[in-house]
């Protein structure tokens, strides 16, 4: 029996957490699940019911992994979301992968159509800021809407866009918040009596609680807390939402559950098996390399106090910046 090196292990570790990550977008981008959350985040469906707010999401929903690109429409499947893992890519740029995006239009009847991105996050500091990225986002959705959504110079056909981030261990000051961030007018001198449309772009922040407390925040908090936990088994989630939600799971979101449950279990496995390989391989440079990591995260916790970036710290330290990264973040929460 051929025995596996530490690449290969580390490749199937890295295999199962990217199966967990398309699980999880694939369980978030189910139509009811999306209602909730353009219920609890965006204004024009604020007071629709979720029910039909499904009826405002174009398309069938679809879990597919294909690519959007501007100019271009998606084939749509039964069964998804439309542009579900899409991406924007212009020459010079590197390549940007959403996790999920559609469309939808306004209950009302102006019937306004409206460009949303959801994101799943679980790393809330990955050495820049969330919200700014959440931004860029958002200004290329605004900027691929040219020759497709609008040709010419006519900005007035622009759609507004949403880029809504559910971030899945926040640090204790964010947990279980909604926050916006938009444009806004301000006077700076006089007041203008125009009113011009400017509200085009919009990121939302939906931070949830580590220790998965389906009791705290609002009721999306409480819904997400309990549809991505990692300790409820998938039998339990679906009467929590059945009975507290009244979410009705289809047989794919059922199914969903349960891959999501088997993955969070295997990855754990493995990073069980790993450390265990890690200890009888290198056991005797454990001590050194701890007291080495120790001094090293005493040192960047000192700087990250004097409000160093990661990119100081690292020049600084004489390391590279994928050594420091892990120990900044820790630091930076440490330091909430």
């Amino acid at each position: 029996m051929k025995q596996k090196t530490h690449i290969s292990n580390v490749l199937e570790g890295n295999d199962c957490k990217d199966r967990y990550d398309a699980e999880v977008k694939k369980i978030l981008s189910d139509k009811t699940i999306l209602s909730w959350i353009l219920k609890y985040t965006t204004e024009e469906f604020a007071s629709t019911p979720v029910s039909q707010i499904r009826e405002c999401i174009e398309g069938k929903p679809e879990v597919g992994t294909h690519r959007v690109y501007p100019g271009h429409t998606a084939k749509q499947k039964p069964e998804a979301i439309t542009g579900s893992d899409t991406v924007d890519k212009v020459p010079g740029e590197g390549q940007i992968t959403y996790d999920i995006r559609f469309y939808a239009v306004t209950p009302d009847k102006k019937r306004i159509k409206l460009i949303i991105n959801v994101e799943a996050q679980k790393d809330f500091n990955p050495g820049y800021d969330l919200v700014t990225r959440g931004v860029f986002y958002c200004t290329r959705m605004l900027s691929a809407q040219k020759d497709t959504e609008f040709a010419g110079d006519d900005y007035d056909s622009m759609k507004k866009v949403y880029s809504i981030w559910i971030c899945m261990e926040a640090p204790r000051s964010m947990e279980y918040t909604i926050t916006s961030y938009k444009l806004g007018q301000k006077n700076v001198y006089g007041k203008a009596k125009k009113c011009f449309r400017y509200d085009l772009m919009e990121v939302v922040m939906v931070c949830l609680g580590r220790e998965e407390a389906a009791s705290r925040g609002n009721r999306l908090h409480g819904m997400l807390s309990t549809l991505l936990s990692e300790k409820l088994r998938p039998e339990e989630k679906e009467k929590i939402l059945s009975d507290k939600y009244d979410i009705d799971t289809s047989k794919e979101l059922e199914g969903g559950l349960r891959q999501m449950c088997n993955l969070s279990d295997l990855v754990e496995e493995r990073g069980i098996k790993k450390g265990l390989e890690i200890g009888r391989e290198e056991g005797r440079e454990e001590g050194r390399e701890k007291g080495k990591v120790e001094t090293l995260f005493s040192l960047v916790c000192k700087k990250v106090e004097k409000n160093k970036s990661l990119a100081q710290i690292a020049d600084e330290l004489e390391e590279s910046v994928d050594t420091i990264l892990p120990l900044y973040n820790q630091a930076m929460q440490e330091k909430i």
